[in-house]
């Protein structure tokens, strides 16, 4: 692949696998739905925006952007995945330029193709996950730094520490990795002899703070806890955490970590490229260039961060979706060890080792009659709400009036989901607005919330028998109940 002719052949094959893929994707995983919520809540009242907590944990800068797709196509669940959709196709082009940086031509041909055919980043690009967008950014940042370091311009260091400032207020990987970007970009061109532009990485610096300073000085003012989303996403983890430590144990739930990692980095990656990052890694690993040795600092920065904490505290739960940004700034690194006479062949291997790994971990969520198994399911290229949340929310869609307010059991987070998928406003869910949990009756629980509708999950413990009055007759939606308040005549 050594023309601009074999960069148009990879975007045409990214192009038809996400648009391929963007009809059937749902919002299920990586908080997309609750970000989609969020934006919608955003273009119903643009006066929300003003509140640093209505951005709930999450950086503004995504939801932000996906305002202008809603508002064109509201609460139409695909409307809030355009904008993943356009980000994940126009990377390639900041991606390309990179892997060319690093490590020349044909072997950045082969890092493209495999972004191209990554399972995590074709799901990234089909949902409204922030992934697809933040990749974009860092690239796009850590791109221009390596062309500011080899020019020694002042305005390519401003420019590559503003995209990292974008990037920092999309996701807070960003925080962690800025300052260790930094410092490698000072250290290692300082090892191989070059004189490090102190002027520059200063103007980096200040540029890249710019814009996460100004979200903590906004969330003082405005809130009184400029730290509010970092207490929330700390808490949030250890919860998950500790969930997963009662349930699997100390030992066994620490190496449960470095397996999620692991598959984590396949998923993103492909199989093929995984194994020739870590034969890139065995062979050389003194031997990198500083651009390679920044960008590996870019990369696994913050997964080694996470990865210390949880093995250390338990007090962090990796997902799936945390390997896609580390594994693709891996991918050029991989790419410079497939030997150059079989280049063909290593894109061959590529495409079926993602097709195969997407289709192994469909095949395991969805075996057996019960419902999908998200640990899985996350890993692939595609996710699905499950046929009972898919049937009630087109239920809700159809039926509930304007306005009406839904209760619906927190099950597994599939609530949020459903309430996406309904087109069921923010201010209309109660189990996301004002409680999650029910009163003693279901009585009780529509009289207080002024809900019309509430929906239980009938399963061991759930709402409908916890609860002394749930009427005898409901619309089933395989496991879901729904009741109205004129099941009770109320």
């Amino acid at each position: 692949m050594k023309s601009g002719g074999g960069f148009l052949a990879v975007l045409a094959l990214a192009v038809v696998l996400r648009a391929g893929l963007f009809p059937f994707a749902e919002n299920k995983h990586g908080d997309a739905p609750m970000r989609a919520l969020i934006a919608e809540r955003l273009v119903l009242d643009p006066a929300s925006a003003a509140q640093p907590r209505t951005y709930c944990q999450f950086g503004p800068l995504h939801t932000t952007l996906m305002r202008p797709f809603i508002a064109l196509d509201r609460f139409a669940p695909r409307s809030s995945r355009y904008l993943s959709l356009l980000a994940g196709i126009a990377v390639f082009f900041p991606f390309l330029s990179l892997a060319r940086r690093l490590v020349g031509e044909p072997a950045a041909g082969l890092a493209a193709f495999l972004l191209a055919v990554s399972p995590q980043h074709l799901q990234a690009s089909t949902t409204a996950s922030s992934e697809a967008l933040y990749l974009l950014l860092w690239v796009a940042s850590i791109e221009r730094l390596l062309a500011a370091l080899a020019s020694r311009r002042l305005a390519g260091f401003a420019l590559a520490g503003f995209l990292g400032s974008l990037a920092a207020v999309t996701r807070y990987d960003a925080w962690l990795a800025l300052p260790m970007v930094l410092a490698a970009a000072w250290f290692f061109p300082r090892r191989a002899g070059q004189p490090a532009p102190l002027g520059g990485l200063a103007l980096f610096a200040v540029a890249a703070a710019s814009l996460p300073a100004a979200w903590l000085v906004w969330g003082a003012a405005a809130g009184g806890d400029p730290f509010f989303f970092a207490r929330y996403i700390s808490s949030d983890h250890a919860g998950l955490a500790a969930t997963a430590a009662a349930r699997y144990g100390a030992w066994l739930g620490r190496a449960r970590q470095i397996g999620i990692w692991a598959l984590a980095f396949v998923a993103a990656m492909t199989p093929l490229g995984i194994g020739l990052a870590i034969a890139a890694l065995a062979r050389r690993p003194r031997r990198l260039s500083p651009g390679m040795a920044i960008t590996l600092v870019a990369s696994l920065g913050p997964p080694a961060v996470y990865l210390a904490r949880g093995l250390a505290t338990q007090s962090f739960e990796p997902l799936a979706r945390f390997g896609l940004v580390p594994g693709a700034l891996l991918l050029p690194l991989a790419a410079s060890v497939a030997p150059l006479e079989r280049l063909r062949g290593a894109r061959w291997a590529a495409l079926l080792g993602a097709v195969g790994f997407s289709v192994a971990v469909w095949t395991i969520a969805t075996e057996g009659s019960g419902r999908i198994w998200a640990g899985a399911e996350s890993m692939g290229a595609l996710t699905r709400l499950d046929d009972e949340d898919r049937a009630l929310a087109k239920y809700l869609r159809a039926v509930r009036p304007p306005g009406a307010r839904v209760m619906i059991e927190p099950f597994a987070f599939a609530e949020i989901g459903i309430g996406h998928a309904a087109g069921l406003p923010w201010q209309d869910a109660v189990t996301l607005t004002i409680t999650r949990t029910p009163r003693a009756t279901v009585r009780d629980s529509l009289l207080s919330t002024g809900a019309l509708m509430m929906v239980g999950y009938d399963r061991g413990g759930g709402w409908p028998r916890i609860l002394p009055d749930w009427p005898p007759h409901g619309r089933r939606f395989g496991h879901w109940i729904l009741i109205t308040r004129d099941d009770l005549r109320l």
